[in-house]
C-alpha cells in the first residue's frame, strides 16, 4: 500500500465511523419508524465498512461527533427532504471516492455499492411526505 493510499484509506475509515454516529443521531431524532429503521440499517452498514477499512489500515480510530452534531442542528431547522438529499449527496461522494481503488482492493467494491444504496434510499425517503 502506498502512502497516498494509506492516507486515503484512513480518511475513508474516519468517514465511515463518523457516518455511523450521524445515522445513529438521525435515528434518535426521527419520530418515523420507517426513517429510524433506514437510519439504523445504514449505521450498521457504515460500521461494517469501518471494520473493512480497519483491516486494511491497521489503524485504530475513534468516531468524531462533529458531523452528528451538525446533522442534529440541521435536522431541527431544515426541511427533512433537503436534509435527506444532502445525506444522499454525501453517500454519492463517498461511493465515488472508493471507485479508483477497486482494481487493487476488490473488497472496497461492496462498500462503494452500499454507499450508492444508501444514496438511493435517502433520495427515495426525501421524496416521501
Amino acid at each position: 500500500m502506498t502512502d497516498n493510499e494509506m492516507k486515503a484509506f484512513i480518511g475513508f475509515q474516519q468517514g465511515e465511523l463518523d457516518a455511523v454516529e450521524m445515522y445513529k443521531k438521525l435515528a434518535q431524532l426521527t419520530k418515523s419508524d420507517k426513517l429510524r429503521e433506514a437510519f439504523l440499517d445504514a449505521a450498521k452498514d457504515e460500521g461494517r465498512h469501518a471494520a473493512i477499512m480497519y483491516k486494511l489500515t491497521g489503524t485504530q480510530l475513534t468516531p468524531d461527533s462533529k458531523l452528528a452534531n451538525i446533522i442534529e442542528k440541521a435536522y431541527k431547522v431544515a426541511p427533512k427532504r433537503i436534509l435527506l438529499q444532502g445525506v444522499a449527496l454525501g453517500e454519492q461522494f463517498g461511493g465515488n471516492g472508493y471507485r479508483p481503488y477497486i482494481a487493487d482492493y476488490p473488497e472496497l467494491e461492496s462498500i462503494m455499492f452500499d454507499e450508492y444504496k444508501h444514496r438511493d434510499i435517502m433520495r427515495k425517503l426525501s421524496k416521501e411526505k
